[in-house]
């Protein structure tokens, strides 16, 4: 229980959760009672709320009602189909009787009759179904309207509950709402004043350990770091001092080592690759190499361009087969209409259509022939034409690129004229291009070899031109080398003239070196034709060696004297020229191995290179180290005198932190503490009341809304499947009035055929037995005939049906009255009307009670 100091302060904070509360019980136990009264329902403090109590007893009848009637009427409907299919056969048996006509044949005029009469009989039959389905149709209508008029009833019912259940609702928000708005107000007190000022000391509080705590581990590893850092020093130092000695070995080596080794491997591939006999050796093997190539595509371009002349030169032969046969084909059929005309005989006529259809076939094959011969000539035009056009074009294309760069006279002049030739290409090749049909196979075939050919001619000029151009190219390194043997010679010479005339140290020493130079000449140009008769000679061996596989082969395929002397003769020319091609390389044998040597000079000379570079590399690195291990002891030199520093500044630091710690923060820090913990009791025992009565009271009255809700919207549904069942059963009412109508129609049609057809000693034997009106009622049929005015005087025996209750009345009544009787109940048995009268006194007993609460709050505010 809060103390009095609490109920003050709640006074003074001007808090109304209490009375609040009082009149929220108030207010909901008056409307309780009241609605447990006018219900029937009494109430039980441990029981459900009242208003979901009365809900669900309000929607029990109605929707079983509903069922059961939605039921009922199906089955109606069900009934009225069945004597509707009963219907349709009797009618389909009166058209079928109407149609019989009279027999003197006995039995088939005694089955006649029988049938007329057994449909007469299930006609009255159909009549009492239809009768019997009326009345239950009826009566459905009147359960139907019953059913809605009590669904409506529960309508209403349920939404006077609704809006009882709703105000309930109301009363108890408002009360549970004045709580949570008293504890929103503390809430907010403390958010925006208590919490913030506690958080705020205690950050400060934190703070400041955290500060202390920071500038002690900060102590500790400012000292560790002093240390540190003068350990770094003496490592920098001696970096320094490693990376000095190791830039002075690394240039020694460079220099007594790598780099004579580097200048040596350059030197032995330059003088390999700049030899004068080598580049003529190299030369003359590529010019050797391109000659062969180009034999080569000469020989496939010959080749491509035979096989397109064959298929021409074939194309030409049909055409002189196909003339040929043509003629003969015209002289026999000359011969064949001479000797028709002497004798018109049937054989001679045959002999002279046959030679018709033979000069025919003749015809068409020249014609196809020369065809095929045409077009191949109109390809090798259109080649042509195509060939004419790329050159015109290049011409004037040059022609307008002179002209845009100088537009003189001369130059418009001749882009004219390339212009006009172009002009003629390109009419000329359009006109070829109009004259080739490509067809058939043939002419397909002639221009793929046509093509194939040119292909492979461009490609034989192409090779010969390279052929041509590298044999140039040796030949002008041999040229060269004789240029200069010729140049050495003159001035050996001119050197030995001078000798003569003054025979003196220094000329005999020019003659000397004039000598050495036209020897070094001959022997490179000695070299060079040495090559030749080498290259020569090897040509010679394969020559050979070809002639022997040849002697070989014949040999075997035709063994004789001949041919053995031939292989022996072929061998020893193959041993010979074996022998000569040693010989003719042994005086080359040092320039192609110096040639030979190149790769490993060279992969010597980028051993050596990398070996140099790399060094290199290793001092660049030394010494771009050595600048940064001496900026690095520059750095670990100031880095020590920094840490003392820190240690330094850090024990004042720490000295300042304590003192503010005891003199300021955590005095502040324990206030803020006391006014959080006193805000939070107070907020506590708001939220206890608001959980213990308020709340429980709100989620009750929810609770009772919605099954009240459910309740009216249950009654709701209810009422509109009530409506729906009157509907089907006003529309099944509809339906069997009508099939009573067409029933009767039916019998009465029956009635007319048994008169008309069926003796008069049979006819009525079926009238025996009762049926049933529209109503449901049973007539007693006794009479010897059976007609309409007998049916309409007639009294029925029937069972009065009230709505409600259960019994039967027999009464003995005509139809008229019968129906009068029905509609007078229908009235009288109405369901009787419900009131809730009592709940109004209920109600305002609640009001009192509301009341006396409202004044127990104002009370307890003064007190």
């Amino acid at each position: 229980m809060p103390s009095s100091k609490v109920h003050f302060k709640l006074y003074k904070a001007k808090k109304n959760w209490v009375s609040a509360g009082l009149v929220t019980t108030a207010v909901l136990a008056g409307l309780t009672l009241g609605t447990a009264k006018s219900n029937d329902v009494v109430a039980h403090a441990d029981a459900t709320p009242v208003a979901t109590q009365t809900v669900n007893q309000q929607t029990t009848t109605p929707a079983s009602q509903t069922t059961e009637t939605n039921s009922a009427v199906d089955k109606t409907s069900d009934q009225i189909s069945q004597v509707k299919d009963e219907l349709n056969k009797v009618q389909q048996a009166n058209d079928a009787n109407k149609n019989v006509q009279k027999t003197n044949d006995a039995n088939k005029a005694a089955d006649q009759d029988q049938q007329i009469v057994n449909n007469h009989k299930a006609a009255k039959q159909t009549v009492k179904d239809a009768q019997d389905a009326q009345a239950t149709a009826k009566l459905d209508v009147d359960n139907a309207q019953n059913a809605v008029k009590q669904a409506q009833e529960n309508v209403d019912k349920t939404s006077n509950d609704l809006n009882d259940a709703q105000a309930v609702q109301n009363a108890a928000q408002e009360s549970y709402d004045g709580n949570q708005n008293a504890i929103t107000d503390a809430d907010k007190d403390m958010n925006t004043n208590i919490k913030p000022a506690k958080d705020k000391a205690d950050q400060a509080y934190n703070d400041q350990l955290a500060y202390q705590k920071q500038l002690e581990n900060g102590l500790s590893q400012f000292q560790g770091d002093l240390e540190n850092k003068k350990e770094a020093e003496k490592a920098a130092q001696t970096k320094v001092d490693n990376t000095n000695n190791a830039i002075t070995d690394a240039d020694n080596d460079l220099r007594n080592n790598i780099k004579p080794a580097k200048d040596a491997a350059d030197q032995a591939y330059n003088d390999a690759i700049n030899d004068q006999d080598v580049k003529y050796f190299d030369a003359k093997d590529a010019a050797k190499a391109d000659q062969a190539a180009a034999d080569q595509a000469v020989a496939q371009a010959t080749k491509s361009a035979n096989a397109a002349n064959n298929l021409k030169q074939a194309a030409q032969d049909a055409v002189t087969s196909a003339q040929a046969t043509l003629d003969a084909a015209n002289h026999q059929l000359q011969r064949d209409m001479s000797a028709w005309r002497h004798n018109r005989n049937h054989e001679n006529a045959l002999a002279v259509n046959k030679s018709k259809r033979a000069v025919q076939a003749a015809e068409d094959a020249l014609a196809a022939a020369k065809h095929n011969l045409d077009n191949m000539n109109n390809y090798d035009a259109l080649k042509q034409a195509q060939v004419a056009d790329q050159a015109t074009t290049k011409a004037l294309e040059e022609a307008n690129a002179a002209v845009a760069e100088d537009n003189s006279e001369w130059n418009q002049e001749a882009q004219a004229a390339a212009q006009s030739s172009f002009n003629t290409a390109e009419d000329t090749l359009a006109n070829a291009k109009g004259s080739f049909v490509n067809d058939n196979d043939s002419i397909a075939n002639y221009v793929a070899a046509k093509d194939k050919a040119d292909a492979d001619q461009v490609a034989a000029d192409q090779a010969a031109t390279k052929a041509t151009d590298s044999q140039a190219v040796a030949d002008a390194i041999k040229n060269a080398a004789q240029t200069a043997l010729n140049d050495a010679q003159h001035q050996y010479q001119r050197e030995i003239s001078g000798y003569r005339h003054n025979p003196s140290h220094e000329n005999a020493v020019r003659v000397n070196s004039a000598k050495q130079v036209r020897d070094n000449a001959q022997n490179v140009l000695d070299n060079m034709n040495n090559y030749d008769a080498y290259l020569a000679a090897k040509d010679n061996e394969n020559a050979k060696l070809n002639a022997l596989y040849q002697a070989q082969q014949d040999e075997q395929q035709n063994p004789s004297d001949w041919t053995e002397e031939a292989l022996d003769q072929a061998q020893s020319e193959y041993d010979d020229a074996q022998n000569a091609a040693v010989a003719a390389r042994a005086k080359v044998a040092d320039k192609l191995a110096l040639a030979n040597s190149r790769a490993s000079l060279k992969n010597a000379k980028d051993t050596a290179d990398k070996a140099y570079d790399d060094q290199v590399a290793y001092i660049n690195q030394l010494e771009a180290g050595l600048n940064n291990f001496s900026n690095d002891l520059n750095n670990a030199q100031q880095a020590v005198k920094d840490a003392q520093q820190k240690v330094d500044d850090t024990n004042n630091a720490i000295t300042d932190a304590d003192n503010d710690m005891k003199n300021n923060i955590a005095p502040a820090k324990a206030a803020a503490d006391k006014a959080y913990n006193d805000q939070v009791s107070y907020i506590n025992m708001l939220e206890d009341h608001l959980n213990k009565l308020t709340g429980p009271q709100l989620a009750a009255a929810k609770q009772a809304t919605a099954a009240a809700t459910k309740a009216h919207d249950d009654a709701v549904n209810a009422k509109t499947v009530a409506d729906n069942n009157l509907t089907k059963a006003n529309n099944n009412k509809a339906a069997a009035d009508q099939l009573v109508a067409d029933a009767q129609a039916a019998m009465d049609t029956a009635d007319a055929l048994v008169d008309e057809k069926v003796p008069s000693y049979i006819k009525h034997d079926d009238n025996q037995g009762t049926t049933t009106d529209d109503n449901g009622s049973t007539t007693n049929v006794n009479t010897p005939t059976d007609n309409e005015a007998a049916r309409a005087g007639a009294v029925v025996t029937i069972p009065v049906s009230t709505g409600a209750a259960t019994a039967t009345t027999p009464a003995t009544m005509t139809r008229a009255q019968y129906r009068a009787q029905l509609n007078s109940a229908a009235k009288q048995n109405a369901l009787p009307q419900t009131s809730n009268e009592d709940s109004v006194g209920i109600m305002a007993l609640g009001t009192v009670s509301a009341m006396f609460g409202l004044g127990l709050a104002a009370r307890k505010r003064e007190a």
